[in-house]
């Protein structure tokens, strides 16, 4: 989970290197992004295989799950602006709520275990 964080955060750094005119992070930013889907996708069905039982393991795979869905939706958003859509005022809050949601299931997993 702190890969996915730690991802997300170089997100925002590609994007503004981005936007200050380095040719090398636009191939970046995309590269990071079809990374984290991917490993947010499996770490969520993971999460939801092995850690159903335990006490707020469901739980936590749903957050992963609907945190994946969420970076799905981030990367069509990326597509779509890479191509000329008006949908960075987007595209930029929700990189944000994506750095939260992932820094709230690293917290969450204190709960593991507890009734």
């Amino acid at each position: 989970m702190s890969v996915i964080l730690l991802g997300i955060v170089l997100q925002a750094c590609f994007a503004g290197a981005m936007m200050s005119g380095a040719d090398w992070a636009l191939r970046a930013h995309s590269l990071t992004a079809a990374a984290l889907v991917v490993a947010t996708i499996i770490a969520s069905l993971v999460s939801l295989a092995a850690l159903r039982r335990l006490p707020h393991g469901l739980k936590f795979g749903l957050g992963l799950l609907s945190l994946a869905v969420m970076m799905v939706a981030q990367a069509v958003l990326g597509v779509l602006s890479a191509k000329g859509a008006n949908l960075l005022w987007i595209h930029v809050p929700l990189g944000a709520a994506l750095l939260g949601m992932a820094a709230w299931a690293i917290t969450d997993v204190r709960n593991f275990g507890r009734e």
